[in-house]
């Protein structure tokens, strides 16, 4: 409702008023087309004196003004939700920057378990690329990225308990949308710590996005896995999983090419189970032979248990692996198709 607080005569608001309420529609509405309809059309003027032509274009404007501002706040606390971020919503090319090839010894953060908000964050940063044509500043980026984990966590939660997903199976895992701090460390493993810190980030570690002294833009490889139609944010199809065949595909080919040492772990781990169900202290002592104490690598058992999870968790989200409980322990076991699908990928052009 327009706040009405001028110089206006009661009589002539009430006569608004009424005016508005013959159409059915409410006062600020009728200001609006009474003010459109005087400067279209200077033969159906409202009958009033001048001055109040004024104080009524005056109000018309004060009520649009309201009306973009309150857009432009909806449109701010929704952007990065799902619909921001669907294929259908995104218009134009962002600005692409080369990867930084492949990197032998680099693995992604131990404390990112889920790749599904990495996809989220692709379509991210292509929304706010494709009309700059410039990279994003970091803290835009980091703010947006804050928003967006927390609205499709919130969505995502909702749908966890709507389709009954169990502990290891729910999509909203990775979102941290219930924690500041945690959705914080989130956003620093996906794209690096404030401060322009050196360490590279998950997003650059696995070639999906580059970051210049401007900001961040995504890569070719980044953009193709952004284009590609996701189960969740495109078909609203959550119960076939948070990834299609395709985005799979893609995602194992940029660790396999980019990250060989990440792809040792997943094929450690992997050939560990082809026996069947495997409990966590077998794939630990797996672990432990190949990288721990007395190997070239040295690892520690904390850091072994560390990247076992990360890898086990991920090769999960990604359909490889089937985790269960049996009383009290987890068991892991391969899916029918796992072993195709890593010789697949290992088959492909380097």
């Amino acid at each position: 409702m327009v706040d009405v607080t001028l110089s206006v005569e009661d009589i002539q608001l009430i006569q608004w008023i009424q005016a508005a309420q013959d159409k059915g529609i409410t006062l600020e509405e009728w200001l609006i087309y009474s003010a459109n309809s005087n400067s279209e059309n200077k033969d159906k003027q409202i009958e009033s004196p001048s001055t109040e032509i004024g104080i009524l274009s005056g109000l018309a404007e004060r009520a649009w003004d309201r009306r973009a501002k309150a857009g432009d706040s909806l449109a701010e606390r929704e952007m990065g939700n799902r619909n921001f971020l669907r294929l259908d919503s995104i218009r134009g090319e962002p600005v692409i920057g080369a990867n930084i090839g492949r990197l032998e010894n680099e693995m992604l953060p131990s404390g990112l378990l889920r790749l599904l908000p990495m996809k989220h964050a692709l379509r991210l940063l292509w929304s706010l690329t494709n009309g700059t044509k410039r990279s994003l500043p970091d803290g835009t980026l980091r703010e947006a990225m804050n928003q967006m984990l927390k609205l499709n966590g919130q969505k995502l939660a909702e749908e966890d308990n709507q389709f009954g997903r169990g502990r290891g199976e729910r999509l909203a895992a990775g979102f941290s949308h219930l924690d500041d701090s945690a959705r914080g460390r989130a956003v620093n493993w996906m794209i690096g710590s404030p401060g322009g810190s050196t360490k590279l980030s998950a997003m650059e570690i696995i070639g999906w996005s580059t970051k210049d002294s401007e900001g961040y833009r995504l890569t070719p490889h980044g953009l193709d896995l952004a284009k590609l139609p996701n189960p969740i944010l495109d078909r609203d199809l959550p119960h076939e999983g948070p990834f299609s065949p395709l985005e799979r595909t893609l995602i194992l080919d940029s660790i396999h090419h980019r990250l060989p040492m990440e792809w040792n772990i997943m094929r450690t781990l992997i050939d560990g189970m082809r026996g069947g169900a495997v409990g966590n202290e077998r794939l630990d002592a797996r672990m432990k032979r190949k990288f721990g104490d007395g190997t070239t690598f040295n690892w520690t058992n904390s850091i072994l248990q560390l990247r076992r999870v990360a890898a086990v968790t991920r090769m999960s989200e990604l359909g490889l692996v089937i985790r269960r409980r049996d009383g009290r322990k987890t068991l892991s076991e391969l899916s029918e198709d796992a072993i195709n699908i890593i010789e697949f990928t290992e088959s492909g052009p380097e």
